[in-house]
């Protein structure tokens, strides 16, 4: 296969015995389903997914196919192969390796699914496709980096060609199909965003991945990457033994699969480790079975046993054990164990769901025992939590987060975009002054207004300026909810502060289902911080939002000017998208940003958020909303800030989490 650049050899990578691992029993059984790797960046994610393209093995493809149809196998090909194939016409072989395709963040549906042949159309007029990204994947790796940064059109096209192994396009008048069989591999950095939980599970396998905690670890990966770009021919010379090595044990598993058996009690002990799990649905069970025969082979045992039954059971289940983002999942892998040394057999008694809670957390007395037995210290300090909750009242966050999944993933904004991203819905004239290009020319409707002025003359067919239109497309998009929190010590007490973070997480409940963005700006001392760059992911939320420093002066302005410079940075982004700035303020803004003059300079730059269109929404927490002065009443400066800035103005004295989220919810 010719390469543009030189691979890294997979087997020169140090450390991530599991990714690695699980990479390779997809090479050897493809139908498992492919595989996620979460982690953090820097960490080989990518390295590892481009290094396993050269341990690929070759396979036989019909020579003058698009689509790589298997000439020896029925199931595998597209119709014009099974066509002739009927026919008796011997059909054209080549070997050459399995490809590796990368489908890139920004492609368009078109690019995905395939388009129309415009120059055959115009010139013509016959109606022929281009194959697209998953045509080129058929019976090979498909490549996705940042999966979860998908639009959700994209991510619905490879929901189905990965469940239903065929591409089926119905577009321009004209519907065809072809197979798109795949090993999907899939990498995130959860820090810039959760997953979509429906394509989540697509996933047969997922393993998490961290940088090497080992000095000596991280000295060798520093050697040789070094190595490597000095002199890269050398460096994989040097490790073509161990590649070879790789190749030929995948074979010789690909071999020995179709005889790896797996009895009737292993069977029972993955069924036994999904109900006890409470995992949905049985992709897992199957995604388990899969990925244990597939480590059997690989180790050359005929039987597949309790070891591979662990390793597989942890890369199938990983994914799938969170219901929400707030689950532990560790907690659950630990009862893996557990599960599998009793051999999945249950214990006789009453209520098993508390004896597995009481396992997990490592209990050997009953709860009310455990009651009877607390000490007085216990005693009181539970007493003083409850008295403290009356004054202060915090939501269940993990008792709303299932209720939110429950309820189902709500509904977005759905909006008709200028970009390629988007299904298309319809066409339109282009404006006078609108360049129609090959990515957003309507060309079934071109061709219509075309025959349609040519017909009943004696003028050829051709296509006019005047017959161009445009396509029409619409988008989900999401809201971003970006915080302005004041933490400085005009605010009183940490309550307040603790009341903005349970709302951050209380939304990040509905981000997590809805896609939509949560951002933090926190201003104190001399000027504001980016707490929270705008995400929806939980992990990332819960660590910058832990220990949110407060006291000291009140930089509002600071607060204000990045408020909106991060605002305006997110829409260039995503023109599409909707933000909403909250400010949650007591108005006592003492720190100018540039200028001597705070109070007026506050009210400039809320009259700039306006001037942008920001939808906007200020909770007040002064003590009192107005004051006296001259005989007359004066609003509070919050007050003076929400009408500058156009906001919706709510005065909360006493701030509680679900009473903002109550105020939110018209906005969002």
């Amino acid at each position: 296969m010719k390469q543009d650049f030189i691979l890294y050899p997979f087997s020169a990578m140090v450390g991530q015995e599991k990714m690695k691992r699980a990479l390779l029993i997809n090479a050897v059984d493809p139908r498992i389903g492919g595989l996620l790797i979460r982690g953090e960046r820097g960490t080989g994610k990518s390295t590892a997914a481009r290094a396993l393209a050269d341990l690929l093995p070759e396979i036989e493809v019909v020579a003058d196919c698009p689509f790589s149809c298997n000439p020896h196998s029925e199931d595998e090909m597209c119709a014009s192969c099974m066509r002739r194939w009927g026919e008796g016409e011997p059909l054209p072989v080549y070997t050459r390796p399995m490809r590796f395709v990368t489908l890139p963040l920004n492609a368009s549906e078109d690019r995905v699914v395939g388009t129309l042949d415009l120059e055959r159309a115009v010139k013509e007029g016959v109606k022929d496709f281009e194959t697209g990204i998953l045509a080129e994947a058929n019976r090979s790796l498909l490549y996705v980096d940042e999966v979860n940064l998908l639009d959700d059109h994209i991510v619905d096209i490879l929901l189905d060609a990965a469940a239903m192994g065929v591409n089926i396009v119905e577009h321009e008048g004209v519907s065809y199909s072809h197979p798109a069989s795949f090993i999907m591999i899939g990498t995130m950095n959860p820090e810039e965003g959760e997953l979509r939980p429906q394509l989540e599970d697509r996933f047969g396998l997922c393993v998490e991945i961290r940088g090497e905690r080992e000095t000596a670890d991280r000295m060798e990966v520093v050697r040789r990457r070094q190595r490597f770009l000095d002199d890269p021919q050398l460096f994989r010379s040097s490790f073509e033994p161990e590649q070879q090595g790789l190749r030929r044990d995948i074979l010789e598993a690909r071999r020995l699969l179709p005889h790896v058996t797996v009895d009737d009690a292993t069977l029972e002990l993955v069924a036994r480790i999904a109900v006890e799990l409470g995992v949905c649905g049985h992709r897992a069970d199957i995604a388990t079975c899969q990925a244990a025969r597939a480590l059997a082979a690989l180790e050359g045992k005929p039987d597949v046993g309790e070891d591979h039954i662990r390793d597989a059971a942890e890369m199938a289940l990983l994914h799938r054990l969170r219901k929400t983002p707030f689950d532990n999942q560790i907690k659950d892998l630990e009862r893996l164990d557990r599960i599998i040394e009793r051999k999945g057999k249950l214990i006789d008694l009453p209520f098993q769901d508390n004896l597995a809670t009481s396992f997990a957390a490592g209990e050997t007395t009953t709860a009310a025992s455990d009651e009877a037995a607390s000490p007085p210290a216990a005693k009181m300090q539970e007493r003083r939590a409850e008295a403290a909750s009356k004054e202060f009242e915090i939501p269940s966050l993990q008792g709303l987060a299932a209720k939110a999944v429950r309820m189902g993933a709500g509904k977005r904004n759905s909006t008709t975009t200028e970009t390629n991203s988007g299904r298309k819905v319809g066409h339109r004239l282009p404006r006078p002054d609108e360049t129609v290009g090959a990515g957003n020319l309507a060309v079934d409707a071109t061709l219509r207004a075309a025959a349609n002025r040519t017909a009943g003359t004696a003028k050829p067919f051709s296509i006019q300026k005047e017959d161009l239109r445009t396509t029409i497309r619409r988008r989900k998009v999401g809201n971003l909810i970006l915080f302005i929190v004041d933490a400085s010590a005009s605010m009183g007490c940490n309550e307040r502060i603790e009341a903005t973070k349970t709302v951050v997480n209380l939304l990040l409940v509905d981000a997590y289902q809805k896609r939509d963005r949560v951002g933090l700006i926190s201003f104190r001392d001399e000027d504001a911080q980016l707490v929270l760059n705008p995400t929806s992911s939980v992990q990332l939320a819960n660590l910058r939002i832990k220990d949110l420093a407060t006291g000291g002066a009140t930089p509002l302005n600071h607060g204000l000017a990045m408020a909106l410079l991060v605002a305006k940075r997110e829409l260039r982004r995503d023109p599409d998208m909707s933000p909403l700035l909250v400010l949650i303020t007591d108005g006592h803004g003492n720190v100018g940003y540039a200028s001597q003059n705070p109070l007026r300079e506050s009210l400039e730059l809320a009259d700039k958020i306006r001037e942008q269109h920001l939808s906007s929404v200020v909770f007040d927490t002064s003590i009192d909303i107005s004051r006296i002065k001259a005989g007359r009443a004066v609003p509070s400066h919050a007050r003076r800030i929400a009408d500058a800035m156009g906001a919706d103005y709510y005065h909360l004295s006493k701030l509680q989490p679900q009473e903002i989220i109550d105020r939110l919810e018209k906005h969002l």
